[in-house]
């Protein structure tokens, strides 16, 4: 059993994408040796730009007792050079584990007050209010925690190392806790072609990391290493007195932004052996799937994302159903609106100042590609409907871009053009001398309204 250092990612889930799996040998990379079988994993971590990339060579020259060699970003990691080995290759000597452990942040850092905290020199149950100010890379915390001064008042007092043991929500009372899992490489002695790698987080089950198949959308245009691709966005003007709302798309695209909505461009089987389907999610991105085999003997099939190598392995390497090929993989990404506008002061008067207020949206759609033995009549299902019930895609068609009202917009789209508040902004008499025109008190409208700018997390839509 080997252990890497705990990796502590900058976000409260550690998210896991496949972005690329290959199983097989000499018969389909004539690079490899004659009798050797490859294992590759490509793993994308949370938003961390740079993937895992871990690699099992089996020599199966010895059947009896094969030699392995593993490595993780090209560095080797069996046989260990920490044991003095120099050796490429060795054989197992008893089954082989490789854990990559990784913490994620906890909620409510920087947020005031969200926490109590136990001091660890004070004897008892006392609990005071405190604020986490950051996560330590080795679980603890720095927290500022209001102690009494000894004349009735109190004072924050600054904690830099805290357990997460003496900390709680000061709401619910729940205790603290970081959420951690880990990779795990498993070789076994008996079957080294059967190394897997497994996602194991706290208090549940381990998963085959092969269940965790993801690309983003749209697709980076550099290939899977390079930078991102820019996200979808639809831009708002209002005006200053908050009557007139105008924006960057017509009417459709607006609807169709906004739905997600998948629709089919083209299929075709050009050969028995090669098989692709192009589809549209939202106006702006489109992707294709593309499914083949190198022979109609080989058991290995290649599954291609946007040109770019998803899953090449036989059915029983990504645990397909009995006599099926099947993989199951998730197009994930974020969408914005984003609305240019004056902001008010307290009273809702507006202001000469301009601001801006940016809403995502987070979604995913999951896709299934799957044949028993002809590859020719494989199907694609998007979000559990097969690819020729969706609906078709629309040739776009020139249109005028929208004007409307707040309230022509709420039902036309269900949205609600927000306000932006300055705090510090004058109010009242002190608004004669100037920073801002117009008037009027917005009651219940301040319900929508924001101080800043912000990620609105509210309109985020969990991954599935």
């Amino acid at each position: 059993m080997k252990k890497l250092r705990t990796t502590n990612i900058q976000e409260i889930e550690v998210d896991f994408r496949v972005l690329r799996f290959t199983c097989h040998d000499s018969s389909v990379l004539s690079s490899m040796g004659k009798h050797c079988k490859e294992l590759r994993w490509l793993i994308a971590v949370s938003h961390d730009p740079k993937p895992i990339d871990i690699c099992v060579t089996v020599d199966k020259q010895v059947m009896t007792s094969p030699e392995i060699h593993v490595e993780c970003n090209s560095e080797q990691v069996y046989p260990s050079k920490a044991s003095g080995s120099s050796k490429a290759k060795a054989k197992l000597t008893q089954d082989f584990t490789w854990q990559m452990p990784f913490r994620g942040l906890i909620r409510g850092i920087q947020v005031p007050n969200y926490f109590e905290c136990r001091p660890e020199h004070m004897m008892g149950e006392h609990w005071f209010t405190a604020t986490v100010t950051e996560q330590l890379p080795d679980g603890t915390f720095k927290v500022t925690v209001m102690m009494p001064d000894g004349r009735g008042k109190f004072r924050p007092i600054d904690f830099p190392v805290v357990r997460s043991a003496n900390l709680r929500e000061a709401q619910s009372k729940a205790p603290v806790t970081v959420p951690s899992c880990s990779l795990i490489l498993s070789v076994p002695k008996s079957d080294p072609l059967h190394a897997t790698v497994d996602v194991a987080r706290d208090g549940a089950a381990a998963e085959l990391i092969t269940h965790f198949f993801g690309r983003q959308t749209p697709s980076p245009p550099s290939g899977l290493l390079g930078p991102a691709a820019q996200d979808p966005k639809v831009t708002f003007e209002i005006s200053k007195d908050h009557r007139l709302i105008q924006a960057d798309v017509g009417y459709s695209n607006l609807h169709h932004f906004l739905s997600g909505e998948v629709r089919t461009v083209s299929r075709d089987c050009p050969t028995k052996l090669k098989k692709f389907w192009t589809f549209q999610i939202g106006p702006f991105h489109k992707h294709t799937v593309e499914l083949e085999k190198k022979s109609t003997h080989s058991k290995v099939v290649t599954l291609t994302v946007d040109g770019e190598v998803l899953c090449e392995a036989a059915a029983e390497d990504i645990e397909s159903r009995e006599d099926w090929w099947e993989c199951h993989f998730r197009l994930f990404g974020q969408k914005f609106l984003e609305w240019n506008l004056y902001k008010t002061n307290n009273d809702g008067v507006p202001l000469d100042a301009k601001g801006q207020v940016v809403q995502r949206t987070v979604f995913a759609h999951q896709c299934s590609v799957s044949f028993v033995d002809n590859l020719a009549e494989a199907t694609l299902h998007i979000d559990g409907a097969e690819y020729k019930d969706l609906p078709d895609f629309v040739e776009p068609r020139k249109e005028e871009l929208l004007s409307l009202s707040p309230e022509a917009l709420m039902g036309s789209f269900g949205l609600t053009a927000p306000y932006q508040v300055d705090s510090s902004a004058p109010v009242g008499l002190g608004m004669m001398g100037g920073g801002g025109a117009g008037g009027g008190l917005f009651g219940g409208l301040f319900a929508c309204c924001i101080s800043s700018p912000v990620d609105s997390k509210d309109e985020v839509v969990p991954l599935k």
